[in-house]
């Protein structure tokens, strides 16, 4: 599969996040709870986008943050937490089908910064613009970047 990627700039973004160390082969049961968790601490707070995951690579595995973003700042409740989607240049695409197939739009991401003069300049997230039950779900893959020194 081919990848469109450009560079977009973003405003930092309040959400609200349930956090956790995750293998790599139990990120779809920690996103479900994850994002149960968060609608369920969330109330009547307004969500105003998409679900998201953000994730930092480790030697087991992921840290991962996953939530919603939110009008404003949210206080927090039990597990879930307020956080920041960070603002600034991101290289973005998307990604059409499985998840299992996502680490092809990385490194698709990746090979691009790297001939166009960019490096990462923080953990990237994913924005699921339909849920595990579409037949080719569509991921948004994020990833802060600046132009190489």
């Amino acid at each position: 599969m081919g990848y469109d990627i450009e560079i977009v700039e973003l405003q930092e973004r309040d959400t609200a996040v349930f956090r956790g160390h995750v293998p790599h082969d139990g990120i779809g049961d920690f996103l479900g709870l994850a994002f149960r968790q968060v609608m369920g601490a969330l109330g009547a707070a307004p969500v105003v986008g998409p679900p998201f995951a953000r994730y930092a690579l480790t030697q087991d595995g992921f840290d991962v943050e996953a939530g919603f973003p939110v009008a404003g700042p949210f206080p927090g409740s039990g597990q879930v937490e307020g956080a920041t989607l960070p603002g600034g240049p991101v290289a973005t695409t998307i990604h059409v089908g499985s998840y299992q197939g996502l680490a092809a739009a990385y490194s698709a991401i990746e090979e691009w910064l790297a001939a166009e003069g960019f490096e990462a300049a923080g953990d990237p997230w994913e924005t699921y613009l339909d849920g595990p039950e579409a037949e080719a779900p569509r991921t948004v893959v994020s990833w802060p970047c600046r132009l190489r020194a």
